[in-house]
């Protein structure tokens, strides 16, 4: 079924697919396309009033997650996905940035909202998810119910009721350059970034995962385990439920709960982060059997290792795809046979994208129509980020001959811990937060399972006995789990440039571990 991406079709994705196939299959429960019609439209005209308005969710990948970002298409709201693993600060700095009038909490995660301040939930109606959340649950009601402090009992609404029937007519469509989605990413300092991308370039982004993964259609079957907070498990589900296809929804990976997927539900594409794809690959117990269903394997990424390409091939018989893009434009480049050779070979353009590179540094420019809108409240950001329509990556590269695009190195600061992006000024703001540390940086160290990891190096005020434990409890209560560093080494002295700033590039550790 062809898809224009210039027509604002994303409030009305489900409409042309018949309401008796399966869409989403989570937990035990398959959700067909008229049980997802109805609850989201009942859901959007809960939000009848919220064109325009931020409605943040902290899900984890689960049909209430993809009923919400639905809802918000229909009904013009704007669907603010805050990552689950948030510890409490980052998640009071995202609602300050976003400003919601909704926050959709699972039940697991209303111990995140204890710690915020409670001036930051004031007028913002909170809906609580999980099979808990009737319990003693005394909801406002209306748009704009009062949020608190603590857990569901009591203090927050019940989200389930608001997905049963009502009358109600459609909502007129947004414009498709309205915004649609924010989806937050690191910022320098640690301050959060927060990705605007319309209705236009929401619907691209999944015309272009559907491209790239050789055409989603309605005879597909997607497994999913990547959050659906994150763009990664956004266009994975949404790319299928606009072609009518099948989304298996697990809540992040388990290899048991992931093989007993591939073998029940028998999905046909998998699109999911390499060490997913590494650990399967080394499982002793792997037969080809597991992925017999599949026609495709694809990574978001600039490279797969050489080895692990060799055994996942020589394991499925399948390629594993290679997918270039990021938050801000996704996807831009596909790889669908990279090989065994040299790595970072990303392919060549999908949906509609350009790339060309900035002839004084090499940078990756993209132009296209899945590339944001800007960034929220950010005008600076933005025109430092786009000029012309055309982003910068922050990225290096280059095009062979063969007009083939090659992945070069990285401009932007960022620690990739298993696909997850780390800055290390928000790593070392946390540690400047506690008193007994005078100065601090952090940098990235490879690492063999989780590709890189952050490393801090910090200088104690004088007299104090701080421990790398000490300082560890006291990081987790200010990020989260996979931003900690994973190792913590305390000097006597930072290096520094000729001007004076911290020198990252001389803080390195030796073979051994040490400084």
């Amino acid at each position: 079924m062809p898809h224009d991406a210039t027509t604002p079709r994303l409030s009305r994705m489900l409409e042309p697919h018949p309401p008796e196939p399966t869409a989403l299959v989570h937990d035990g429960r398959h959700w067909t396309y008229g049980d997802v019609a109805a609850a989201t439209g009942a859901l959007a005209a809960e939000m009848d009033q919220l064109a325009g308005e931020r409605v943040a969710f902290m899900l984890p990948t689960c049909p209430e997650a993809v009923l919400t970002y639905l809802a918000c298409f229909r009904s013009g709201a704007v669907a603010a996905p805050l990552n689950t693993r948030y510890a409490p600060p980052e998640v009071e700095r995202a609602l300050r940035h976003s400003r919601p009038r909704w926050l959709i909490v699972d039940e697991s995660r209303t111990d995140r909202l204890d710690g915020v301040d409670p001036t930051v939930l004031a007028g913002v109606r909170v809906l609580v998810t999980g099979r808990g959340a009737h319990r003693g649950s005394g909801g406002t009601g209306g748009s704009g119910g009062t949020g608190g402090s603590g857990g569901a009992g009591g203090r927050y609404e019940p989200f389930a009721p608001l997905l049963a029937s009502r009358p109600g007519g459609a909502p007129p469509p947004p414009g498709p350059d309205m915004p649609a989605a924010l989806f937050f990413t690191s910022g320098s300092g640690g301050e959060p970034k927060a990705v605007v991308h319309s209705h236009r370039s929401a619907l691209a982004m999944l015309t272009s995962t559907s491209e790239a993964m050789g055409g989603i259609g309605a005879d597909d079957v997607v497994q999913v385990c990547d959050p659906l907070v994150h763009v990664s498990g956004f266009i994975e589900t949404l790319s299928t439920l606009l072609a009518g296809g099948k989304a298996v929804l697990h809540d992040g990976f388990d290899l048991d709960d992931y093989v007993s997927g591939l073998l029940a539900d028998r999905p046909t594409l998998i699109c999911t982060h390499v060490d997913v794809l590494a650990q399967l690959a080394r499982e002793p117990r792997a037969e080809r059997e597991w992925f017999s269903s599949l026609r495709g394997v694809y990574t978001g990424g600039e490279a797969v290792p050489g080895a692990l390409q060799r055994d996942f091939t020589a394991l499925t018989g399948l390629p594993i795809g290679v997918g270039y893009g990021l938050t801000e434009a996704i996807w831009l480049t596909v790889e669908r046979d990279p090989g065994t050779g040299r790595g970072g070979r990303i392919g060549t353009p999908v949906g509609g994208a350009q790339l060309r590179t900035d002839e004084e540094t090499g940078e990756l420019l993209v132009r296209g129509p899945m590339v944001m809108s800007g960034y929220w409240d950010d005008e600076e950001l933005t025109r430092r980020s786009l000029t012309d329509g055309w982003l910068r990556t922050g990225d290096m590269g280059s095009q062979d001959d063969d007009g083939v695009w090659w992945f070069r190195d990285r401009i932007k600061d960022l620690i990739v811990r298993r696909t997850s992006k780390i800055t290390p000024g928000e790593v070392e703001s946390a540690i400047d937060e506690h008193p007994d540390v005078a100065h601090s940086a952090v940098v990235a160290a490879a690492d063999s399972e989780e590709g890189q990891v952050p490393v801090a190096f910090v200088v104690l005020r004088q007299g104090s006995e701080l421990t790398a434990d000490g300082l560890t409890a006291f990081l987790r209560e200010r990020i989260a789990a996979y931003k900690l560093p994973s190792r913590i080494h305390f000097l006597d002295s930072l290096p520094l440039t000729a001007s004076g700033k911290t020198s990252h590039h001389d803080l390195q550790e030796t073979a051994a571990g040490r400084p």
